[in-house]
């Protein structure tokens, strides 16, 4: 009877045992991948080698699941129906990649501040930092560039908050800002912020350029060009596309100036843009004329309500009935604007 008694007992453990091991093996098959703390403290920062630029050669991006986080409540109004923007980039030492790409990851999550308390905004970047599965060292370091970034913009809304921030100018609000991110980034500031500030630190000189009255307007031209020089190449190519229309319109409108006719506009678009942008070019005038006559036509006949109509309930009632019948919800706005440009230069 003992014995029987001795069997059992052991029996009884080792299925206890199994059974512990197994559920250990769940949960460690199903961890999503390096364990962050909840609390708002800090990861401890892992030394070592440091990330890679942006663009270098071994950084890779990674993806984002769909569903960062189960625990978490739905996502705010705001969010909804929308995708996470930003990148979270490692490179191939298996450390962070401070850059543009982490930083619209941040400001995604954080655009909806108002919504919910800063902890669960925080709790969703976490999640979401956790679900991309990061090797460890770039975990903790995401971890300690996201509090440092929270801890930064906390910094810059106090500054907005002092006595003499209201006197600052233009040049030293950004200069204030630039020290805050090295202040509580450290070397994270340049690669998340570098290419932004190069930007801004051309824009406050065009602005001092253009307020400097002893400058004749060669000069100020020139200068200006060799400012444009010192943004990043990315930036530059980017404007250079954005303002490419522009300047082919203003060509187009000094060749009608001059008497040019269609055809010698047509010609000039196949030398200059090639001829399926030409195409959309014409198609695009077509639109602009037509356009152009309907809302002539619309004018005329709210004129001809303004003196046929005398009481002006009834003429205001006609002239709302012609809108909502000759043009869409979206045209209206078109026209509203229009009136509106053409009442501010003097047109009426």
């Amino acid at each position: 009877m003992k014995s029987r008694a001795v069997i059992l007992v052991v029996a009884l453990c080792a299925l206890l045992g199994a059974g512990v091991f197994s559920w250990w093996k769940v949960r460690a098959e199903d961890s999503p991948g390096p364990a962050v703390p909840p609390s708002a403290a800090p990861a401890a920062q892992v030394t070592g080698p440091r990330a890679t630029p942006a663009g270098a050669p071994g950084a890779a991006a990674v993806p984002t699941p769909s569903s960062p986080g189960d625990t978490l409540p739905p996502l705010p109004g705001s969010l909804h129906d929308t995708q996470e923007d930003g990148s979270v980039f490692v490179d191939a030492s298996g450390h962070l990649v401070p850059n543009p790409d982490l930083l619209r990851f941040f400001n995604y999550y954080l655009s909806a501040t108002g919504e919910e308390s800063p902890a669960l905004i925080r709790e969703r970047i976490l999640a979401s930092l956790r679900a991309k599965k990061l090797p460890p060292a770039a975990m903790d370091e995401a971890v300690q560039v996201l509090d440092d970034y929270l801890a930064y913009l906390e910094a810059a809304r106090s500054l907005g908050r002092t006595p003499g921030a209201a006197d600052m100018d233009t040049g030293e609000r950004l200069e204030a800002l630039r020290k805050l991110r090295r202040e509580h980034l450290g070397g994270s500031a340049d690669g998340m912020f570098g290419q932004e500030e190069a930007v801004d630190a051309v824009a406050v000189e065009r602005l001092k350029l253009q307020k400097d009255a002893s400058l004749t307007a060669e000069e100020r031209e020139k200068r200006m060009a060799a400012l444009e020089e010192r943004l990043p190449p990315a930036v530059r190519q980017s404007r250079e596309e954005a303002a490419r229309p522009l300047r082919q319109m203003a060509v187009e409108q000094e060749l009608l100036a001059g008497g040019a006719t269609p055809e010698d506009l047509r010609q000039h678009r196949l030398s200059t843009v090639g001829p399926e942008a030409t195409g959309r070019l014409e198609a695009l005038d077509q639109e602009r004329a037509q356009w152009k006559q309907r809302l002539a036509d619309f004018r005329a006949k709210r004129e001809a309500l303004g003196r046929t109509q005398p009481d002006p309930a009834l003429r205001q009632a006609a002239v709302q009935r012609l809108l909502f019948d000759s043009f869409t919800p979206e045209e209206r706005l078109r026209v509203e604007a229009a009136d509106n440009i053409e009442a501010a230069s003097g047109g009426g």
